[in-house]
């Protein structure tokens, strides 16, 4: 994966990756496989997600004033 994907591709290869894990017929060997691709999959969309939630900013109005509060913290 050399060029950056849409998150949604991503998101939907992983779960096409998650529906085959969940198939009876495979072998070990193809599972362990699977799952190597899927948690580099779900890394590329954690790292997505992040790159996202730090774009994002928070307005707030204080004393009738709007003002930017940068990212989102999560308590």
């Amino acid at each position: 994966m050399s060029e950056k994907q849409p998150f949604e591709k991503t998101l939907s290869d992983l779960q096409a990756i998650i529906e085959e894990l969940e198939s009876e017929n495979l072998s070990l060997d193809k599972m362990v496989h699977l799952f190597e691709d899927g948690m580099k999959l779900m890394k590329i969309c954690r790292t997505q997600l992040d790159e996202v939630e730090n774009r994002i900013t928070t307005l707030v109005k204080e004393n009738d004033e709007f003002s930017e509060k940068p990212g989102i913290k999560q308590s």
